[in-house]
This record gives structure tokens, sequence and C-alpha cells, in this order.
């Protein structure tokens, strides 16, 4: 002990040597959660209005503080002043000015819309977060990448469809903004955006807990903008570009400060200046690492140290000393305890405890072991969510609209079979063999798209989709070929090969007359083919020169809508299917020839149902047509993006047996309600539309297995 008598250090907690003094926390976090363990495992008669924890640096400590001490239901109190662009009101402040920025792109367009804290209405009503939804999936669609202009644009085109209430709020917002960034001088401009702020600002209830500090926060924001146009008025009128001003807002903001006092009892939040005027019993030294602890200096920008030094201006050598002098008085600030606390991790980096620690041995200060309150165990449950999260659940922790919550979540089991996959038999259905391979690729995936009837979410983008793509390839083909063969043409051979190629070019052209610009030159270089490659058209045909069976009929987007049956072990079995085959070729020697377009690569062959039931099925649908029974011999997908023009089934009466196999397996599973998350590559769950909703993280052993 001191000679004082009252003053002692508290050892780490980790069980280390008798020569550790400070308790080693993962990052400054756990420094503020260790302390309060350590207040409430530990009986002590210091009361928490005269306990105090003292940090070189405000921040992160004031936020952290705001979690962990009341997660813990521990009163605390603080007097520093917060930064004003820390407070929500500043935040929606900057959605305006990022929203300008950005020339109102989709994604800062629906950020704006979205803030709880404006009102965006049209006819006379306040537009809801589905009306903003639904015009965020409209403005993918219509591949809306910003410009005030084609927003308005779009709002005029969309009266009679689309989200016309939602189009006329953003488009009458984004003009607003536009006209604001145009106005004359930089006063008329900040009052302009100040206008913008007010007429849409929505009001909070009075009864909301925090109606009062969002009115000090909102004050403090408005008069910061009035303070800077009326500084602009004076000193520099002149019109300020989008960068400039939305720079100077969030200066100007940046610089000013929000200081309402947080809480009126328990421990107080000091930082180390601030520290040395306390009365208190017992105090945590937070934060001491290498960077904080001492303090860094900072250099001056206008004048060199050596000519600093002439005048007398302390030097790095000199500052130490003082630093620690400093450390010593904290540490013999309390009248009881005093502890330390270092942290090892600072974003993801390892993080060198203070020098200031090496000096702790010097001050004379006794060793005190950390003891628990009788019954209290290293793991007693001190936070709410520990609480919540740990069994047996503790109930009463949490009131109100949460403990509703609670309940549901506890009377939940989630090892039950909804929770895998398991929804319960469906009755039989009409079935696309497209989504049956859907349900190959993931069952998951398929429950969200076709029984749920979630629309997949979509990434704004400039181009077409493969969706997109593939219809429109498609129609091109399906264009050509119906011409080819009303021109009387059967196959492509050697001797029409460039009488076919004219003609495919034209017709392409005429479908890509009908893209926006911004599609056609890729499109284009994509169907016609460049000097380095060979387009679609050329690669659609080299397959049909190789087969020297003549030609009879050529059927293009053929439905196969009906019930089909098919060979099973138990015997025959009936399934309605409804699909369209991209194109089925009669042959002369009485077979046929299944061909599916993909501009892609061609499917996996454990997940291609296409081909194999395309094929079964024609042969029951095309039975008796010019007199005779049909049988597949040749089926293959033309892919465009593999290195061979046409990828072939190999031994088609094989792939028809399996492929039927596989889809009754199917339509069984789905008949049974089995949707699990089961992606059939663990890699395709990068490209899934449905993140949001997909229950992953409950079944992440079983797809690894």
């Amino acid at each position: 002990m001191p000679p004082s008598g009252r003053t002692g250090a508290e050892a780490g907690s980790a069980g280390g040597s008798d020569l550790q003094r400070s308790f080693v926390c993962r990052d400054r976090e756990e420094e503020l959660a260790e302390f309060v363990r350590a207040l409430k495992e530990a009986p002590r008669a210091t009361p928490l209005g005269r306990t105090a924890v003292v940090f070189q640096r405000p921040l992160p400590y004031l936020y952290l503080a705001r979690q962990v001490f009341a997660d813990a239901q521990v009163p605390y109190q603080a007097l520093d002043a917060l930064p004003l662009a820390a407070e929500p009101f500043a935040a929606a402040i900057d959605l305006v000015f990022s929203a300008i920025a950005a020339d109102f792109t989709r994604a800062a367009l629906v950020e704006l819309l979205r803030c709880p804290h404006f009102a965006f209405s049209a006819d006379d009503r306040i537009l809801t977060l589905e009306d903003v939804h639904a015009l965020d999936r409209y403005l993918v669609e219509q591949k809306y990448l910003g410009d005030a202009v084609r927003l308005a644009g779009l709002s005029d085109t969309a009266r009679a469809s689309g989200p016309r209430q939602a189009l006329a709020a953003a488009a009458a917002a984004a003009r607003e903004l536009h006209d604001a960034v145009h106005a004359a001088t930089a006063p008329a401009q900040i009052g302009a955006i100040l206008a913008f702020i007010t007429s849409r600002e929505r009001q909070p209830a009075a009864a909301d807990e925090w109606f009062a500090r969002h009115l000090r926060a909102r004050a403090a924001v408005l008069t910061a903008l009035q303070t800077l146009g009326a500084a602009h008025a004076k000193h520099d009128p002149a019109p300020l570009s989008i960068s400039e001003l939305s720079g100077a807002v969030r200066r100007w903001i940046d610089g000013q400060t929000f200081s309402p006092r947080l809480g009126a009892t328990g421990v107080m939040l000091l930082d180390a200046s601030a520290a040395p005027y306390a009365d208190v019993d017992e105090i945590r030294i937070v934060g001491l690492s290498e960077a904080d602890w001492p303090e860094r200096s900072t250099r001056s920008i206008f004048y060199p140290q050596s000519l600093l030094g002439q005048l007398g201006w302390p030097g790095e050598q000199d500052r130490f000393p003082a630093a620690r002098a400093r450390f010593h008085d904290l540490l013999r600030l309390p009248r009881r305890r005093v502890s330390l606390s270092s942290f090892t991790l600072e974003d993801d980096a390892i993080v060198s405890p203070s020098p200031l620690l090496e000096d702790v041995a010097a001050a004379g200060l006794s060793i005190e072991r950390l003891v628990r309150a009788p019954g209290v165990t290293r793991d007693a449950r001190v936070f709410v969510h520990e609480a919540l999260a740990i069994e047996p659940i503790v109930p009463g922790v949490v009131a109100g609209a949460a403990a509703e919550w609670l309940a549901l979540r506890a009377s939940r089991r989630f090892d039950e079979p909804r929770f895998r996959g398991q929804i319960g038999a469906r009755a039989p259905s009409t079935y696309a063999v497209s989504r049956l391979e859907r349900y190959l690729e993931c069952p998951f995936k398929y429950f969200a798209a076709h029984v749920l009837q979630l629309p997949e979410e979509r990434d704004e983008q400039a181009w077409m989709t493969p969706q997109e793509r593939g219809l429109f390839v498609h129609a091109v083909f399906e264009h050509f070929f119906a011409e080819w063969q009303g021109l009387g043409h059967g196959a492509v051979t050697t001797a029409n090969m460039d009488q076919a190629i004219a003609r495919f070019d034209t017709i392409a052209e005429q479908h890509l007359a009908e893209l926006p610009e911004g599609d056609r030159a890729l499109e284009r270089t994509l169907l016609l083919g460049s000097a380095a490659a060979a387009g679609f058209g050329e690669r659609a045909f080299a397959f049909e020169i190789e087969d020297e069976i003549p030609l009879i009929e050529r059927l293009l987007e053929f439905q196969l809508e009906n019930t089909f049956t098919f060979a099973t072990d138990a015997g025959p079995r009936r399934v309605t299917l409804r699909s369209k085959a991209d194109r089925i070729d009669l042959l002369q020697d009485g077979t046929l020839r299944v061909v599916d377009y993909k501009t892609g690569r061609a499917p996996e062959k454990k997940r291609a149902l296409q081909l194999p039931i395309y094929g079964l099925c024609a042969q029951q649908a095309l039975e008796g047509r010019h007199g005779r029974s049909w049988t597949v011999s040749r089926a293959g997908y033309i892919a465009f993006k593999e290195k061979t023009p046409f990828t072939q089934v190999q031994n088609p009466v094989k792939a028809l047996a399996e492929g039927q196999a596989v889809l009754l397996t199917v339509v069984d599973a789905i008949e049974r309600g089995e949707f699990p998350v089961k992606p059939d590559e663990p890699f395709l769950c990068n490209w899934c539309p449905y993140p949001g909703v997909c229950r992953k993280d409950y079944v992440g052993d079983e797809i690894e297995k």
C-alpha cells in the first residue's frame, strides 16, 4: 500500500504472473465489458457514482458505453461533447447531399426516400416503404442509372403503369434539389436546400423517448446550415459546385459538437485531462496502448521543429516525462482502488501496450487480486444478451414488445423439420422443366421463387441481364428460322451458308434497332461477331452443316404442355408438364434433333433436365405427325460460350432414361414438401438471388456434407 493507505492496483483477470498489473482484453469494447463484469461480479462498497472510467480519447468509448452499459443495465454518466455529425438528423442531411452528388442514382435516391426523417408524397399521399421498394424494382428494370431529367421522363411515361406516385415524388425531389444546386449564389443554394429539408421533414411523435434529443440535434444542424449561408452571404456569395457545397456543409457540421448530458447518476466516463479534477473512490484507466498513452503530439504544418525548439517549444523528449508525471497522478487519484486495462487488437491489427505500464511498479501501489462475490462464478450472466442467448433463458430481463418477441422466439424449436425445409405434403400441379432444374440447383431457391413467389434481388446495371439476353437471342433465332423456313429453305448447308448468314444479319439488325443505344454495340458484337470471334449466328449454323440427314420440318419455340407418361419400376406414371422447346428438328430418317440455346455455357450434366425431358415429351406429342412415330437421335446445347458450337448429349437413349428418373425424383420431393437449403454446389450461393431469406446459417453443416 502507498503511504496514504488508500489506493491499490487491481491485477489482471487472466490468472497471469504476479507481475501482471493490467487487465489485457481483446479490443476496446471488451475493456468496458470486463469492467462492467467486475462491477457486478465482485463485492464492492464503492458507490457507482464515485467510480469512473478514464480514457485518453473519448471516442470510441462514449459510443461503446451506450451499448455495453445499457446491455448490463448499469447506469453511467458522461459530459463529453459528441460530434454533431454522429446524430441521426445530421446523417439524414448527408443523404440529401449524397443524392445530389451521385446525380440521383437509384441507390442514392432510394436511400433518401427511405430515410425516416423525411416524408415524400404525391397526390396528397405519403409514400410508404412498399412504394419505395416498388420504385426500386422498377428503376432496376428500366436500367436507370441516374440523371434528374431521365427520372422526370420515366415519371411522365409511367402514368398508367409502374409505381406512378413514387416516381412522381422522386422526380419532384430530384428536380427541386437539382434547381437548388444550380442557384445563382451560394446563400441561395444553401437556402434552397434548407427549404427542401424543412418542407419534407417528418415530425416524430412527442411521446417518443428520443424526441427532445432529436429537436436539439435538428436545431443544431439547421442552425449550422443557416450560419454557413450567412457566412457565404457576407464573405463569398459566388455559387459553389456540388462537390464544394457538400464538402463545405459536411466540414461545417463535422466541426460542430453536440453535448447532451448522458445520464445523471452511475459510473462516470472521464477523459484523462478532466479526471484529475474528479473526487472518486475508484477508477479504471482504459485504452493503455502505445498509440494513446502517452498522447502523441501533432507536428506543426507551418514551422519546423528546429525553429520551434529555439523559441522554447517543448520537444518530444520533453513531452514524455510530462506524460509520465500525469499518468502517476492518475494512479494516485482515487481514494480506494485503481485498475488498468489494455487491449491487443484494433481494426484487426496488433496493438502494443503503453510503455507507461512499465512505471506502475515504481508507483508503490499494492496489488489486490479480484475476488468474486460468494456464489458468483465466471460463467455468471451479466449482460442482457447473455441472459437471452444462454440456456436457460431469463425472460425477465426485457419487457414490452421485446418480451413478446422473446416469448415467440422461445416457443420455437429450431430443430423442427420446418426449419430444415419441410413444409408438408403438396398437391400435384403443372411443372415447368426449367423450374425443376432450379430445384436441382438448390431446393430452397425453387421454394423462394415458385412457392413463395418472391422477386429476385437484382443489382442495377446498364447492360442486359443474362435472362434478358437469353430472351433476346431466342427471339432473333426464332424470327430467322421462321423466315428461313417460310422461304422454302431446309437445313443450313455449305451451299447456302452465305445466304443464311446474310439473312441472319438483316434480322438481327432489325431486333438490335429496338434495343436502347447503350445495349446495341455489345449485343451486335455477340450476334454478328467480330474480327476476333464468330458471332452467335455463325456458330449456331456450323453444327447443321455437319449433319447430313435431310431436314423435313423445324419446330420453333414448340409448346410441350400436356400430361405425359413416364416409365417407372412400378409401372407407367403420368405427370403434367408445361415447357417450351427452343427448337425441335424433324429429320427424314424419322428421328428428332432437340436443340436448346444457351447464351452462356452448357449446364452441368447432373442438373440438365431440359433436353432429356423435351425429347421424351416430343416423342409423345409428335406421335403420328407426318404419318409416323418419332424417336430422339440427337440432342444438345448450342452454348455460345463453349469452345465447340454444339455440346451434344452422349447416348440419347440412356440420357432420356436417366432424365425421367431424375424428373420423377424431383417431383416426388416437391410433392412431399421438401425444400432444404442444399445447393448442388456451394459456390452457387455466390450468385443466389435470395440471400436475404435463405436459412443457410441453420444448415451450414449439411451444405458442407
